[in-house]
């Protein structure tokens, strides 16, 4: 939580630097690594070295996030995008990247689920102008970003232009995201609805599939 009294950011949590909106370290005092990658509780203990893969594609899918942490290139704008059904450890295994990340790295990201980072933004956007501009700011241009659970939420246009705004430009400026999904990327035959180039765009996804490994967890 930003310090409401902080003289530095003046209470919002979020600092503009020119190029670079940054979280303010009034957020940070007493604080571990875990909130200040926004990791929820109920990850504090995920690690890529503590996950347990039950079948080939998780199994690949841990190798993946390995090789990404250990190639890992800021200048690059490379990410991955992991999707599969539900229970198959995909937010694990990205909180595991985002804390190897720092650990090794000292890159710092930061993780959202896709519904609640959207309800904080169209609050700010309907009361806190200013807070509303500081964290998109922050959302676009923060290292690594952690989308979890992408196309889960309700798309309103607003959310889609948001949603399409944040890839569109961490795609353009090579920043890495990492993202988490049930729906596949591109909508077959079988299945033209539950996929996120009906949900967002097909010029969005064509983004992630150019920015992202994209690997299927089955």
């Amino acid at each position: 939580m930003a310090d409401k009294n902080c003289p530095i950011c003046k209470g919002t949590g979020f600092v503009d630097k020119g190029n670079v909106v940054e979280l303010c370290q009034c957020r940070f005092k007493e604080e571990n690594f875990q909130r200040l990658l926004n990791i929820p509780k109920k990850f504090w203990s995920a690690e890529l070295d503590n996950y347990q893969p039950i079948s080939p594609a998780q199994r690949r899918a841990l190798e993946v996030c390995k090789e990404f942490v250990f190639n890992f290139n800021p200048e690059e704008g490379k990410g991955i995008t992991l999707v599969g059904p539900p229970q198959m450890g995909k937010t694990h295994l990205v909180v595991g990247v985002l804390k190897a990340l720092y650990r090794q790295k000292r890159i710092r990201g930061f993780f959202f689920d896709t519904k609640e980072m959207l309800f904080q933004l169209r609050f700010y956007a309907g009361s806190e102008e200013d807070k509303y501009s500081r964290m998109l700011k922050f959302l676009m241009r923060v290292p690594v970003l952690a989308l979890d659970d992408l196309g889960s939420e309700r798309l309103s246009d607003w959310s889609i232009e948001v949603l399409s705004l944040l890839i569109t430009y961490r795609y353009n400026h090579q920043l890495s995201t990492l993202i988490t999904t049930n729906y596949q990327l591109k909508k077959s035959e079988e299945d033209l609805l539950n996929s996120l180039e009906e949900r967002l765009s097909p010029g969005v996804v064509g983004k992630l599939f150019h920015m992202n490994e994209v690997v299927y967890i089955s």
